[in-house]
């Protein structure tokens, strides 16, 4: 990041330098360009502390090659916490799967015969203490008594035989299909905390350079925080700020000859991005009568063969 800032501010100063130089047409003119690369900020998705770096400023890495290691225990009480909660979940669903256990299933058969004992003799005393109500030997309060006793017995046996029933047939499906749901939503929270754990170790996403270490080992990173910062060495081009009444004479693919001094030597480029929209730097301001600001589009250019020891930030001269 602060490369990239430290690129545009010096571009900006080229901008202004080549608008200095302003020359009438049909002169030559040297154009003054930046050679630039692709980067890569590589950054984890999950914070913790940096256990281990592999890497230094300076190294050539290829794609895949591990760069980092980090140190995440939120991640693995996550992890425990996931897993509790299936082993709990799953432990919920066998037992309603097989029903209850044999001593449980014994209790409520004992409950059953119990009230059904119940009613059996409640129904023969209520009998026996209607015959006596009619012939009039008892009161009727005492008679009540025995009816509401005999109502009672078989509501028990009611609730008896519905709790006999629930054990021995087990779950309801709905029941069963819930617990299963709360399986399956456990296990895909366990796969989702797995997939921030693999975070804990960077493997380089290109090959290319090691540019910048922005942490070290032992510090603190946040979530999406840069670590380390890869240059793509593979694919570097110059950007120029041209002139927009010199875009007429350029077109995409077009080869141009430039000067790079820090190699000595000169190269073809090709062309390869004419900027869409003029930026707002002011390359040569007119005042005078049907006349108008003339501003500074970004023209792009890459090698047409390799050049060796080219480099990011290395100045190429282009004269038009």
């Amino acid at each position: 990041m602060r490369r990239k800032s430290l690129f545009l501010v010096i571009l900006s100063l080229l901008i202004f330098a080549n608008a200095c130089d302003y020359r009438p047409a049909g002169e030559t003119r040297t154009i003054t360009g930046l050679v630039d690369a692709t980067e890569i900020d590589v950054a984890s998705k999950i914070p913790g502390r940096i256990m281990e770096i592999s890497v230094k400023e300076g190294d050539v890495v290829k794609e895949g090659d591990q760069l980092l290691k980090i140190e995440s225990e939120e991640i693995l009480a996550k992890i425990e916490q996931a897993n509790a909660g299936i082993a709990a979940a799953d432990a919920q669903l066998r037992m309603a799967r097989k029903g209850a256990r044999e001593e449980e299933k014994n209790a409520v058969r004992k409950e059953l015969e119990a009230a059904q004992h119940q009613v059996s003799i409640m129904q023969k005393t209520y009998d026996r203490m209607l015959k006596l109500k009619d012939t009039g030997a008892i009161p009727q309060q005492k008679f009540d008594e025995i009816e509401f006793k005999y109502n009672v017995a078989k509501d028990q046996l009611a609730m008896a035989e519905a709790k006999y029933a629930i054990y021995m047939k087990g779950a309801r499906t709905e029941e069963i299909e819930a617990l299963e749901a709360l399986v399956e939503r456990g296990k895909q929270t366990l796969a989702e905390i797995e997939s921030y754990k693999k975070e804990t170790i960077q493997y380089a996403p290109i090959s290319g350079e090691v540019s910048k270490l922005i942490l070290h080992k032992g510090e603190l990173t946040a979530t999406g925080y840069p670590i380390v910062t890869l240059v793509d060495m593979s694919d570097l081009w110059a950007v120029f700020a041209v002139r927009e009444d010199m875009l007429s004479k350029l077109k995409k693919d077009q080869e141009i000859e430039v000067f790079i001094p820090a190699l000595n030597r000169s190269a073809k480029m090709k062309i390869f991005n004419i900027a869409a929209l003029g930026d707002f730097a002011t390359w040569r301001a007119t005042n005078d009568r049907n006349s108008f600001d003339l501003k500074s589009f970004e023209i792009k250019a890459r090698p047409v063969e390799v050049i060796e020891g080219l480099r990011p930030g290395m100045t190429v001269r282009w004269t038009e």
